[in-house]
């Protein structure tokens, strides 16, 4: 059949009600099979939809670059790449083969050098060390703060333990390792009235005594914050579907739990006196990272690793945080709250840093926004914290992806001590 052939029968035919268009996950993965095959038009007009529907999002932007210099379009490539630096955000460049194309142009070899030198920009804010955990391989991951006994938590990823640090200072364990069944431990938060310490646990590879093709077995573990108790180990239900991955959680004025899910888009809670459950499922927003309650308990913050998201608690709605023209929200870990402001730490992206986000009136537009911290020396994959007393105490160098690399795995030797940064707000 011609191409008018088509045209006409089509133009016959009883009008079809409009497909739904597709979502960003589906356009995501079609993409990846474009890009395998070899159609590069096919993968290039794709990252062009996502760049308009995902607008100043870098993840977006530097496979829209990709796909421009694939398709011999230097010129957009470059622009596109120049609207990743304009966020503040570099990339290395030299190591991606789909750049051969346009590496010897004047405005690639200029992007390139101003990347590599915001690669070694230093800002600070003041963050220097509170404290040091004296023990290599540790991985350090999140950082709680009871308010009442004055004293920290910090969770080990690989070692499965949790310690406590006491207002005079000495580092002893909480939870031992793998005590309760406990696996890797890793976001946690304290509700000084109820005297819990919630923390939010699953099966990682670079965890000790992990095993090829283990389940991630996901789970909320709620220990009295006071003795050390288990209380309760708080798992998904057997019919929740895909298995959830928690890495983080938050807590709300009435002693609710929010809990993270970074294999789906899917936020869980556990209501006070309640079980685990699914709070919202949603296509506005992919795999869940950071979170945090605002004070009046009713908006809660996510980030999904490519950006920010409100969520109106009591009737569910899901508001995007649009990005600002100079700073991306992309790479987001660590979410916490001071005030009107948000605080963030984000590891997926290049340089790592800690970012202030003033909220207006309304909670859900970003009134300023700027760099708090960025290529501290104790940068090596930062994670998450806790703001005390107008300061953020967070994890600087899990060193975490160093521990996934099964064919150059992390030597002894270049393994850090776990140090938890202070930084003044």
């Amino acid at each position: 059949m011609t191409l008018l052939l088509f045209l006409a029968f089509v133009s016959t035919a009883p009008a079809a009600a409009p497909a739904s268009p597709k979502s960003n996950a589906t356009l995501v993965k079609e993409a990846r099979a474009a890009y395998d095959r070899g159609d590069k038009a096919a993968f290039l007009a794709i990252y062009e939809e996502l760049a308009r529907r995902r607008p100043g999002e870098v993840f977006t932007l530097y496979n829209l670059a990709c796909g421009q210099a694939l398709n011999g379009r230097a010129e957009a490539a470059v622009r596109t790449l120049e609207e990743i630096l304009a966020h503040r955000v570099a990339s290395n460049l030299d190591a991606d083969t789909d750049f051969d194309s346009i590496r010897q142009t004047e405005g690639y070899r200029r992007v390139a050098n101003q990347m590599a030198a915001l690669r070694k920009d230093r800002v600070s804010s003041g963050a220097a060390r509170a404290f040091t955990i004296p023990e290599k391989g540790f991985v350090a991951e999140g950082v709680a703060w009871d308010p009442v006994t004055k004293a920290f938590f910090v969770s080990s990823v690989r070692r499965r333990r949790i310690v406590r640090i006491g207002r005079d200072g000495p580092v002893t364990d909480f939870v031992t390792a793998g005590r309760d069944g406990l696996r890797s431990a890793l976001g946690m938060r304290v509700d000084p009235k109820r005297r819990a310490l919630w923390v939010a646990s699953e099966v990682i590879p670079s965890m000790d005594g992990y095993k090829k093709g283990e389940p991630r077995a996901a789970a909320v573990f709620e220990y009295d914050v006071d003795t050390g108790r288990l209380r309760k180990e708080h798992l998904p239900p057997a019919d929740a579907g895909d298995p959830p991955g928690f890495d983080d959680l938050t807590l709300a004025p009435d002693g609710s739990v929010f809990v993270n899910d970074g294999f789906s888009p899917r936020i869980w809670r556990i209501p006070p006196g309640g079980g685990l459950e699914v709070f919202l499922a949603s296509d506005a927003f992919g795999g869940t990272q950071g979170m945090a309650v605002s004070t009046d308990g009713r908006t809660l913050y996510v980030s999904d690793y490519r950006g920010l998201v409100a969520v109106d608690i009591a009737s569910r709605r899901v508001t995007p945080i649009r990005v600002p023209q100079d700073l991306s929200l992309a790479g987001i870990d660590g979410l916490a709250l001071s005030r009107r402001s948000l605080i963030a730490i984000q590891n997926g992206i290049i340089p790592h840093r800690v970012i202030r986000l003033d909220l207006a009136s309304d909670g859900v537009t970003i009134s300023r926004a700027r760099i708090l911290e960025m290529n501290h020396p104790d940068f090596d994959e930062p994670t998450l914290g806790v703001v005390v007393d107008g300061a953020l105490y967070f994890s600087a160098g899990s060193q975490g992806q160093k521990f996934l690399n099964e064919k150059n795995p992390i030597s002894p030797a270049d393994m850090r001590e776990a140090v938890i940064l202070k930084l003044p707000l």
